[in-house]
């Protein structure tokens, strides 16, 4: 009931969008690499991100979910008195929540660069795991297409563990819902011949 619930303020959030006629982005964005040091954590997000706001400038919203996997060491004693270390794997589901500030620029044609700033969090079942601060470079391709394609990298500062240091590779891919194009301008003789014949 609960996860049917989730997903009805979800199709209600991407309406309420759709309505406004606003211009934003729905899609994926999976982690090509892990969170780097003694880490072994990758995720997958769903990632919406805001149409332009003010000049140029976003928000990037993203919620993820994934698998980490920790080893645990464990000393056994032998017969003999001879200690070993034996590792022991455990893994732990969680899900994140990020939120980023970004302006973005165009190089040229349809390639874009951008960055950001923001906060992630990483929980489990039982308890908040990463409460990060992150920075945010990036590279954004339009098509023509209603389709978004944007490869980044995404360094991290957990500030609940003395400031440890992560870092993740990301591709995205997300579907563009944009404002009808505005009707061009009729021409000079498009003007008249409305006039003379009434079309």
């Amino acid at each position: 009931m609960k996860k049917a619930n989730n997903f009805t303020l979800f199709i209600l959030f991407i309406s309420m969008f759709s309505v406004a006629e606003a211009q934003f982005s729905v899609g994926l964005r999976p982690s090509l690499s892990n969170y780097g040091g003694y880490d072994d954590r990758r995720r997958a997000e769903i990632s919406v991100i805001t149409g332009t706001i003010g000049e140029k400038s976003r928000f990037e919203f993203d919620f993820g979910w994934g698998k980490r996997q920790v080893f645990y060491p464990v000393n056994t004693t032998s017969a003999t008195g001879e200690t070993t270390v034996q590792y022991i794997q455990s893994n732990t589901q969680w899900g994140s929540a990020t939120v980023l500030y970004q302006w973005h620029h165009k190089i040229f044609w349809n390639l874009y660069y951008y960055a950001g700033v923001g906060s992630s969090a990483f929980f489990t079942k039982n308890s908040l795991d990463i409460l990060g601060v992150d920075v945010l470079l990036g590279l954004e391709i339009k098509m023509k297409l209603p389709l978004q394609v944007t490869l980044d990298y995404r360094p991290m500062l957990d500030v609940l563990d003395g400031l440890a240091y992560y870092h993740t590779i990301g591709l995205g891919v997300r579907y563009q819902f944009r404002p009808p194009e505005p009707e061009p301008e009729p021409t000079f003789i498009q003007r008249w011949k409305k006039k003379i014949l009434g079309d």
